[in-house]
């Protein structure tokens, strides 16, 4: 007997659009159809699934359900399966196409994006690449609810039904105003600045990172400002308002502010950070996200203060 289904690929594509903007105009836009025609097949989807898909908040986009959430996860993992499917027959193996999302960790986004578009644009012309920025959480709940393929960030915490590669890892530093009386040197030790004021990038989890290097060298840091954005976090040290540590390291020491910061390896044993693209555990990666996890590690390993990870690290 033949399977008929009351929902259409169509519905279900104007669906993923909407899940991933969150706004209806937005999508529409995305996919070159009017409004009310998006707008008609998301209700049409709510009544065949007698469900609520979205809830709608006036001028403020849409939210999705726990509902929204589950049909989401299993239309991505679908529509990945019929495009590898298409992919296997009208084209060479090695040809890889489609589209994908990928989510990036805002630190490491301004050094990675740019190059990642550009190469996937020369080295992939058949395949669409989407990006969302955001922190740790944010990311893995986007990877968790099917609106991104894969994530390119940090290994900072432990995340259930996750599964990660190791694409290389960098190692801390200190960055200083270049008027201090350590920026000359090539190596400094973390007790030297024990008594100098600290100026904190606060990101979820990754404030943690920084903060326990300093504790792990028995200093208590005397926080004096903090920022969650990173340019903000090296202008102020350029200015003079203290010391930080980073990892990411542009190939500028010039700041916002017109004024330059110096960055100087740190003495001893301090744990670097690991990079990795993150997937869904219960899903084989795609012909797409191979492609584009090894440009990711090819872009990390040309990055100054990288180890370059192994396949499994």
């Amino acid at each position: 007997m033949t399977q008929r289904f009351s929902i259409t690929l169509t519905q279900l594509s104007y669906f993923v659009e909407c899940a991933k903007t969150l706004n209806m105009t937005a999508a529409s836009q995305r996919l070159h159809v009017a409004q009310s025609a998006v707008s008609t097949a998301i209700s049409h989807l709510e009544r065949s699934l007698d469900t609520t898909l979205f809830i709608r908040q006036h001028s403020k986009g849409l939210i999705l359900t726990p509902s929204g959430e589950h049909l989401l996860r299993d239309t991505q993992q679908m529509f990945g399966m019929l495009t590898d499917t298409i992919d296997s027959i009208n084209a060479e193996r090695n040809e890889v196409r489609g589209s994908i999302t990928v989510a990036v960790f805002s630190t490491i986004a301004p050094f990675m994006i740019p190059q990642l578009v550009d190469r996937v644009h020369k080295r992939h012309p058949q395949l669409e690449l989407e990006i969302i920025e955001g922190d740790y959480e944010s990311n893995l709940a986007a990877v968790r609810g099917g609106r991104a393929e894969i994530s390119v960030g940090y290994a900072l915490t432990e995340a259930e039904g996750i599964e990660r590669e190791s694409v290389g890892s960098v190692r801390p530093y200190v960055l200083l105003p270049v008027d201090h009386p350590l920026a000359n040197e090539s190596m400094v030790e973390l007790s030297e600045l024990a008594d100098d004021p600290f100026v904190l990038l606060d990101l979820p989890d990754s404030s943690d990172y920084f903060l326990d290097i300093l504790r792990g060298a028995g200093i208590t840091p005397q926080l004096a400002h903090r920022s969650s954005s990173y340019e903000t976090v090296r202008s102020m040290v350029a200015t003079g308002l203290g010391y930080t540590i980073l990892n990411q390291r542009p190939r500028i020491s010039q700041t916002y502010t017109g004024r330059s910061a110096v960055a100087v390896e740190i003495l001893g044993d301090v744990p670097s950070l690991v990079l990795t693209v993150s997937s869904l555990e219960q899903l084989s990666k795609s012909a797409r996200a191979l492609a584009v996890t090894d440009i990711v590690r090819e872009i990390v390993a040309e990055q100054p203060g990288r180890a370059v990870g192994k396949p499994g690290e």
